[in-house]
């Protein structure tokens, strides 16, 4: 009996679990308010970022531009071989002198002919130091207008992309350098 009492004393001793009412918990309004909100910080968020994606997108695509014209002329002198790039409204396209015929190069990663298509308007101001007009820069028909020389002398050319967030000037020299900056907009 001792032994029962003990026992009983124990699970006595046990806390007991009694259900409490149910909590109210959100209403159904209350929680469509809530996602409302959150829809409309997203949705503003989203837009916001749109424009910054698109600025940053062209600044890229700009200065990797200006780093692969660096690229051809060291694959110029280190080949030797003379190195041509034609540029069209979409893209640039990078040849190789063999042969006495302008060819495309060999597992070329340097030419991207999709590059400017949907985000600049390329405008090419000069090429040589004599005024360019874009469309017979252009049209070249697989001939580049701008060459690279194994002495390390390249075509002096500048030119325009504008697109709808940034417009660049690149300027790139007969010893290579080349120089890209952003255009300010003068309305701001």
């Amino acid at each position: 009996m001792e032994k029962k009492n003990r026992v009983l004393k124990r699970i006595s001793n046990f806390p007991v679990h009694t259900p409490t009412p149910a909590s109210p918990g959100f209403t159904l309004i209350e929680i469509l308010v809530v996602l409302l909100i959150i829809a409309i910080i997203t949705s503003v968020a989203v837009l916001a970022f749109g424009q910054f994606g698109r600025g940053r997108r062209e600044k890229i695509i700009a200065q990797q531009f200006a780093r692969v014209i660096t690229v051809a002329q060291q694959q110029a002198i280190l080949t030797p071989s003379i190195v041509g790039l034609g540029i069209t409204e979409n893209g640039y396209q990078f040849y190789q002198f063999e042969s006495n015929q302008w060819e495309n190069i060999q597992n070329d990663v340097l030419s991207n002919t999709h590059a400017f298509q949907s985000v600049f308007i390329v405008k090419i101001n000069s090429i040589a130091g004599y005024h360019a007009s874009t469309d017979s820069a252009i049209k070249t028909h697989g001939k580049p207008t701008i060459l690279f020389l194994p002495s390390g002398f390249v075509t002096p050319f500048s030119l325009n992309l504008k697109g709808e967030s940034h417009q660049y000037n690149m300027i790139v020299k007969n010893n290579g350098i080349t120089v890209l900056h952003r255009v300010r907009d003068e309305k701001k």
